[in-house]
């Protein structure tokens, strides 16, 4: 009753800045007019790709964000996104704040189930989530990958966006000892630590410094440091036996062992290792390290892990971390701040991995030198399984030069003249046609992209915590209108997060209309009085000025 009164909403997108992200800035600026339009105060706030990701992460400081999202390839994945759990924690742990019981149930049940059922459970949790909406897809964007036209590409439909994607690129061009890659952002020159939150070509380059225990392979999970593992059920816990390929070795001639498994998956777990009061967790795997509840090794080259309440289809993930060398990483334990430990800040300068790729040098802001591992495991392979033949070739590159492009346009001159050979990152839509129709020696690789536009959601604020009014916003965003016009019809509009994965039913295949609703409006610009009664239908009031009005 002491209220001052009902007042005008005002909301804040924050996105990247157009010099930095195009295609994600033209989104937002879509939807703050289309918001303006409706009545609500709205203003677009840009900020460099750091920074923004700091205020969705870490800092939690947003109305609404939009941009890309990274690749969701398996449900579980949205247990640490969404779980109420994992709403105060950093980096993509629920960084939109959801605490929804119901889901919570859902995501906790497709942890334990597999087969039919796990398919059931997850299309409940698509529908959940297209009920609530804490974060809205948009569209998947294509990879679209600039590459000399003398560059053998065949194995490379989507362009360089994982390890192997390297690795086969080096078997198609066996004439080749130096591959020159071009980025158009500087992170990985900075910053070479595989724990924190990084995404698209920056986390590819650092999959070919540090490997894993087993790699998926054309859909197939195949040992990689591993050599095989056999798994086993007693009651609710599962338990991998793995044992590992002889004589592996660090970057620095030390020797890979089982100590260094059991050091990985507990640092990763807490990056203090028991120095802390509170675990503070590796913010990029704590999906998967959160599935391991101990390790045991059971010699130098044979561990087992154990898995509580997970079945063996979803405990598979956990054994595709990054595995880190113990004695580069043991004296980096030290808790720097309430969530951040040594482990988590170190830029990690000069990474020893054991990966196919050695580090030789950097330059910050401008380039980075990886040179060939004379002593990978793939090169000696004697009887290597059939997905592994594909990566290997006759000869290896003996190094890949990465170097920070000024902006686009140089990017593509450089590889139509030879200075360069291909992108890791995206090129932007729009260049598509330019490279066709002006440059004799490049072509564009149009590929299935992995992540997606993302309306996100900070539910911690008022009123982004009522999902009628996170589903309403969620209409505004013509999404055929973005993927045809804005996207230059390289991206495919949708409503779910798990398009790349076997769990999307048809009833989440898209037909041309998003599943909230009929976008109230056309060619991207909402009819002010259709939206306006879109926000009435959800309890929303205005006042005589048309201004979208909640108690402040």
């Amino acid at each position: 009753m002491g209220s001052t009164g009902p007042a005008q909403l005002s909301v804040n997108v924050t996105t990247l800045p157009a010099d930095d992200d195009t295609s994600s800035s033209r989104i937002a600026r879509q939807l703050v007019d289309n918001l303006s339009e409706s009545g609500v105060n709205a203003t677009i706030d840009p900020r460099e790709d750091e920074q923004a990701l700091r205020a969705l992460l870490l800092d939690h400081d947003y109305d609404i964000f939009v941009g890309r999202h990274p690749a969701i390839t398996d449900p579980d994945e949205l247990r640490t996104l969404l779980h109420t759990r994992y709403s105060e924690e950093d980096g993509w742990q629920n960084p939109y704040g959801v605490t929804i019981p119901s889901l919570d149930d859902l995501l906790d049940n497709q942890r334990r189930e597999s087969g039919e059922q796990r398919i059931q459970t997850v299309t409940e949790i698509q529908n959940e989530l297209l009920d609530t909406q804490p974060f809205s897809v948009i569209a998947y964007p294509s990879k679209l990958t600039a590459a000399r036209t003398d560059l053998t590409t065949d194995t490379l439909p989507g362009g360089l966006t994982t390890r192997n994607d390297y690795l086969r690129l080096e078997a198609a061009n066996p004439e080749r000892d130096r591959l020159l890659v071009s980025l158009f952002r500087p992170t990985v020159t900075e910053n070479l630590n595989p724990l924190v939150p990084e995404t698209g070509p920056d986390k590819a380059i650092l999959d070919c410094i540090y490997d894993p225990l087993f790699e998926w392979v054309d859909d197939e999970l195949v040992p990689w440091l591993a050599e095989d593992v056999s798994w086993s059920e007693n009651g609710n816990t599962v338990r991998a036996t793995v044992r590992l390929r002889p004589a592996l070795e660090w970057h620095d001639e030390t020797a890979l062992t089982t100590a260094d498994i059991g050091f990985t998956y507990d640092m990763l777990r807490d990056t203090t290792m028991g120095d802390s009061d509170n675990p503070i967790p590796a913010p990029q795997f704590r999906g998967r390290s959160s599935l391991v509840d101990s390790v045991e090794p059971l010699s130098n080259s044979e561990i087992t892990l154990e898995f509580p309440d997970t079945s063996v289809e979803t405990a598979r993930r956990a054994l595709t971390v990054p595995i880190l060398p113990q004695h580069e990483w043991e004296d980096r334990t030290e808790r720097s701040a309430d969530h951040l430990s040594t482990a988590i800040e170190t830029s990690n300068e000069e990474p020893i991995g054991s990966g196919p790729f050695v580090y030789e040098d950097s330059t910050e802001d401008q380039e980075l030198i990886l040179s060939r591992n004379e002593e990978h495991f793939l090169l000696d392979l004697e009887d290597p399984h059939e997905r592994l033949e594909s990566l290997r070739g006759d000869t290896t590159f003996d190094e890949i030069e990465f170097e920070v492009g000024v902006n686009v346009g140089v990017v593509l001159g450089d590889i139509d003249s030879g200075d360069r050979d291909i992108t890791a990152t995206s090129i932007p839509s729009g260049e598509v046609e330019n490279v066709q129709n002006n440059y004799d020696n490049t072509e564009v690789l149009i590929g299935e992209g992995q992540e997606f536009f993302v309306l996100g959601f900070n539910t911690r604020r008022h009123p982004m915590g009522n999902h009628q009014f996170r589903r309403t916003v969620a209409r505004l965003v013509d999404r055929n209108y973005i993927a045809e016009t804005v996207l230059d019809g390289y991206a495919q509009p949708s409503d779910t997060p798990l398009k790349r994965t076997e769990f999307v039913t048809d009833e989440f295949s898209w037909n041309g209309q998003s599943r909230l609703g009929r976008f109230p409006g056309e060619d991207g610009a909402v009819d002010p009085e259709d939206a306006r009664e879109t926000f009435r239908d959800a309890g929303f009031r205005f006042d005589e000025d048309g201004n979208l009005i909640v108690q402040d």
